[in-house]
């Protein structure tokens, strides 16, 4: 028997989980093949070119009708007609039209499926297309046989929703933090004099970076001694960069680009705490397994998980006050307690969000959903 994982591309971040997924169906007597298409935003992520996995790439395109704007994933959908899973999970997106027939498809041959979301809401949809949004993305849900979760965020949406608790799977989100706890069990956080501020992810507007860049101005014209790496390319690397420089605050705000390998770890390593402001995630997860402290939104609806009283949740999307204010009381802190905040990430996310426990997870749904196919 065989499962579909359905993705709309397939980022090098994922690898891990595939490949251990894939390893650990297989042993179960199960298979797995992953189909996915290829990135039409403009965000720089990295896509997935290794074989340790089946999985079939499709070409993408954007289609707009009137004011919305959807993807749809070319001669996906014939495929999965032509062979007919057995069981289908599907990182579902509203705005997908493919992925929208392939669950139409599902719910009339009757073949189980599970959506795999964080259950964020974009607040920069218009109010109809968000409402439209909603109305497909809780059809969508209601019918399948399985909702995996990234966090408790989205399970208490799902539940409010009426779909009951045995339908619901909490995965958490997550990459190979077993593996950079490993590679840095020995390395121990000193923070410095000057406080190094880190954000590492795609720079888009969603990322909220100029109300971050804002509250580290505030900080600085207070006289604090802080610096700000922002790590990471997209469209809006250069208009980030002008700001800065309108600011003032060359030297301040490192806008250093897209950093892969030894020189993305290298800057892990150095900061002091991690700022998002905005969406995102699993770059909160890579940080905490650093052992950063954390000053975050909720990001994916995963960090609510996270926090675990051990750093500073921010309730507002982009609030410069807020991170002001976050950025103040951890400078304050004694070196003994940042110290100990340190190694709290690295024991909450070596506990709450390790990738082994996302693939159980995750085997388990599949398995329930073969089961429910025999």
């Amino acid at each position: 028997m065989k499962t579909y994982y359905i993705y709309a591309d397939m980022p090098s971040y994922r690898r891990d989980f595939f490949t251990g997924l894939s390893k650990m169906l297989k042993n179960s007597g199960f298979d797995l093949e992953v189909l996915h298409g290829m990135p039409t935003d403009k965000k720089i992520v990295v896509q997935d070119d290794s074989c340790d996995y089946e999985k079939r790439t499709f070409l993408s395109q954007v289609k707009k009708i009137g004011p919305l704007k959807f993807t749809n994933i070319k001669q996906l959908f014939e495929y999965v007609k032509r062979k007919c899973p057995d069981a289908i999970v599907i990182s579902y997106m509203s705005t997908n039209l493919s992925m929208l027939k392939v669950v139409l498809y599902c719910i009339i041959k009757k073949i189980p499926y599970a959506t795999w979301r964080c259950g964020y809401n974009r607040p920069d949809y218009t109010s109809s297309a968000a409402k439209l949004r909603q109305i497909i993305i809780g059809f969508v849900e209601k019918k399948a046989s399985l909702n995996i979760c990234y966090g408790s965020y989205y399970k208490n949406a799902l539940v409010d929703k009426g779909i009951p608790h045995e339908k619901i799977i909490i995965a958490q989100n997550t990459i190979n933090v077993e593996k950079i706890l490993e590679e840095n069990k020995n390395h121990k956080k000193i923070f410095s004099v000057q406080t190094k501020i880190l954000f590492v992810g795609a720079l888009i507007k969603g990322k909220l970076l100029k109300s971050s860049i804002d509250a580290v101005k505030m900080l600085i014209d207070e006289g604090f001694d802080v610096c700000f790496d922002i790590v990471g390319g997209g469209e809006m690397l250069e208009e980030l960069k002008q700001y800065s420089i309108s600011l003032n605050l060359d030297g301040k705000i490192n806008m250093v680009g897209p950093k892969y390998g030894e020189e993305v770890k290298n800057f892990f390593r150095n900061a002091d705490v991690f700022l998002l402001a905005g969406t995102g995630g699993l770059a909160v997860n890579q940080a905490m397994a650093y052992g950063l402290p954390i000053i975050s939104t909720n990001a994916d609806g995963t960090v609510c998980d996270l926090i675990d009283g051990n750093g500073y949740y921010m309730d507002k999307f982009g609030d410069t006050e807020i991170q002001y204010q976050c950025l103040g009381k951890f400078i304050a802190l004694s070196n003994e307690e940042k110290v100990r905040m340190s190694e709290k990430s690295k024991q909450i996310i070596g506990t709450k969000a390790t990738l082994e426990n996302m693939i159980n997870k995750h085997r388990e749904a599949c398995v329930r959903l073969l089961s429910a196919n025999e």
